[in-house]
């Protein structure tokens, strides 16, 4: 998968500058506040149609989004609300950077089929993230898929550059929902197999009156804390 080549080339480097910022006392969450600011001069640029700007900007914001995370490494700083805070401000980015698309193409450019894949692609978007959550609140690994965050930004930042945004449009818009329901499959794959496990011999797997009660519990997992959760 291209996110783990990417992390696995870009974090060496990353962990080695990670020193040099600790020592100018740089907090990880000011960086990840930092790394959302510039995407949302990123989205600006887009806006005005400034799109080779906008495209080397994005990728200084993804720079960011890797470096909090080797900061926070190197200074023994990985505490939950960080993650928390760099996940959100992810959401945002990602949402900030469709904002600008969406006054691009339906402002100035008035291009009616761009705005629907716009829309596609935010959704596929947020539901690769949320699928993800959700399912590793539950107690699943759901680390695959193709379009992760880092395709995805690496993606919007070269259609920016060379100015082949509704081709990248539709490629988001086909492979960021896609992804979500790998994702969705590969959770699914791991409670057939939970199922297989827990289920007694001679008895259906789907048949709640053959399963223990301990074992039913199990299969729903933790409720959520609120409504809301994730």
């Amino acid at each position: 998968m291209f996110s783990r080549l990417l992390q696995r080339s870009v974090r060496g480097g990353a962990q080695r500058f990670a020193g040099a910022v600790q020592l100018v006392r740089v907090s990880p969450n000011v960086l990840t506040l930092v790394g959302l600011a510039i995407t949302a001069g990123a989205a600006v640029l887009i806006a005005l149609d400034l799109l080779l700007p906008a495209g080397l900007v994005l990728l200084l914001a993804g720079s960011f989004d890797i470096l909090d995370g080797a900061v926070a490494r190197a200074s023994g700083k990985t505490h939950r609300y960080g993650a928390f805070l760099d996940s959100t401000a992810d959401r945002y980015g990602e949402g900030i950077v469709y904002l600008g698309l969406l006054y691009l193409f339906l402002v100035r450019e008035h291009q009616d089929l761009a705005v629907f894949l716009i829309v596609a692609a935010l959704l596929g978007s947020l539901l690769v993230s949320y699928v993800r959550a959700r399912a590793q609140s539950l107690g699943y690994t759901c680390d695959v898929g193709w379009f992760a965050r880092p395709e995805r930004v690496v993606l919007t930042a070269l259609g920016l550059m060379f100015n082949q945004m509704v081709v990248v449009l539709w490629i988001l818009a086909i492979a960021t929902n896609a992804t979500a329901l790998q994702r969705v499959h590969a959770v699914w794959g791991q409670y057939r197999l939970q199922l297989r496990s827990d289920t007694p011999p001679g008895a259906e797997p789907d048949d709640p009156a053959s399963t223990p009660p301990s074992s039913q519990k199990s299969r729903r997992g933790p409720a959520p804390t609120s409504p809301g959760a994730v």
